[in-house]
């Protein structure tokens, strides 16, 4: 490995990640997933405080952070948006910098406005953690779904991995486009003209004008949900029609049997992907789930070096 230290004393984007940079957290998670014992917590974070400042509901990523951070004996705690000063005029600014007055070193921040954690990073002394801004970008997504492809195929360069559905209000996209290029795989995608953001001709991917062009091309599907909270009308004639053309369904899975399918969740089962793959082993689901907890175990710990507790 060229290099024991990541580049950066933050993760805001995946492009803040170089090459060596991933297989580095590839490595400490391996090294995580390999030696952890339940109950039995490692050192790395003791006498580090992390806070989970998120601005936006979350499940996955959220509880995922939390036991990642316990698991290295961070001390944790959460931010309530609607419990706190914000709801009474407080600036998001003032309100980082009262957390700060607590000795806080590390903010993991999801925030729905694209870019609060690169302002909040420069406003701050702390290390800060993008766990999704906006339709920007969620760089720990990206790295549990490429290590997931990594330890199911073992390697990622020259893997063809097609993203579908709403690309154009993923962040998950958008990251794992970046970083599937930085690991050198081929990417495609596949959504409705009104779901791709202007001048996505400009990305370096190819586009599909059948769900079947995107399976017979690909080693990889990437599902992606429809973010109807960010929505505004007139973007889908119906969510059955939408099913019909961009969804994957038990006939479509079947088609090509060595497929891989990966959704970063939740997922709308019925409308993106039929519940009735849901459990078949090449669909990754439950894997990434798992994954990402090593993952941020190992994020927390490289990023941890750069703390002066």
């Amino acid at each position: 490995m060229a290099n024991d230290k990541l580049s950066n004393p933050y993760l805001l984007s995946a492009g803040d990640l170089i090459y060596d940079d991933v297989q580095l957290i590839f490595s400490k998670t391996k090294f995580f997933l390999e030696n952890y014992k339940r109950d039995v917590k490692f050192d790395d974070l003791k006498g580090v405080t992390v806070a989970l400042a998120f601005f936006e509901n979350s499940t996955r990523t959220r509880l995922s952070f939390e036991l990642a951070a316990k698991r290295l004996s961070a001390d944790v705690f959460s931010f309530a948006t609607a419990q706190s000063s914000l709801k009474k005029g407080e600036s998001l600014i003032d309100t980082i910098r009262t957390i700060e007055a607590m000795t806080v070193h590390m903010y993991i921040i999801r925030h729905m406005c694209s870019g609060v954690p690169r302002f909040i990073q420069n406003n701050t002394n702390g290390i800060v953690l993008n766990a999704g801004d906006g339709k920007h970008e969620h760089p720990t997504q990206a790295l549990l779904d490429t290590f997931t492809l990594m330890r199911y195929f073992g390697k990622i360069d020259g893997l063809k991995v097609c993203i579908v559905g709403d690309i154009l209000h993923s962040r998950v996209a958008r990251s794992n486009m970046s970083m599937l290029k930085t690991l050198g795989a081929k990417v495609g995608i596949y959504a409705p003209g009104t779901l791709l953001p202007a001048g996505y001709e400009k990305w370096d991917v190819q586009r599909f004008d059948t769900i079947e062009d995107a399976i017979e091309w690909s080693d990889v599907l990437l599902m992606l949900r429809l973010q109807r909270e960010r929505m505004e009308s007139g973007l889908l004639p119906t969510i059955r029609e939408y099913s019909k053309y961009f969804g994957v369904d038990l006939k479509r899975f079947s088609s090509k049997p060595e497929l891989v399918l990966l959704h970063p969740g939740p997922v709308n089962y019925g409308v993106e992907l039929d519940y009735t793959i849901s459990s078949f082993p090449n669909v990754l689901i439950e894997t990434q789930v798992m994954h990402g907890v090593f993952i941020r175990m190992a994020l927390l710990s490289l990023l941890s070096e750069f703390v002066a507790v």
